[in-house]
């Protein structure tokens, strides 16, 4: 099935935006050596790991989850999908990258905090 251009853009401007926002995260935080890994549910850091891995750890697996979406309906022959799945590949890249984005607003005020 041939995915909708509009969905194929959006879908590699998540992942870009993903991958950019890792190298931003190392880079911005490099003066922390450990950053958290976990929040509770009022957004106060609950476990701190290394900070390459955190930094690269969501935006790696979040790209992984929305190529596969990609290629999942790209290898699915069309008599098997029930409508268009442009739909579907444009809400997981916009959930994943909105998903991202809480990730680094937590992360900027526990930085904040640390002074």
């Amino acid at each position: 099935m041939v995915l909708d251009p509009v969905a194929l853009v959006c879908a590699g401007s998540a992942i870009a935006f993903l991958l950019a926002s890792g190298w931003w995260t190392d880079r911005t935080y490099s003066r922390f050596e450990r950053i958290p890994a976990h929040y509770d549910f009022s957004g106060n850091a609950t476990r701190l790991e290394q900070r390459r891995q955190m930094a690269w750890l969501l935006p790696v697996m979040f790209s992984i989850v929305i190529a596969f979406f990609v290629v999942l309906m790209e290898l699915v022959p069309p008599e098997d999908v029930r409508g268009d799945p442009s739909g579907l590949i444009v809400f997981i890249s916009a959930l994943l990258a909105g998903a991202q984005c809480l990730a680094l607003v937590l992360l900027g005020r526990w930085a904040r905090r640390q002074g």
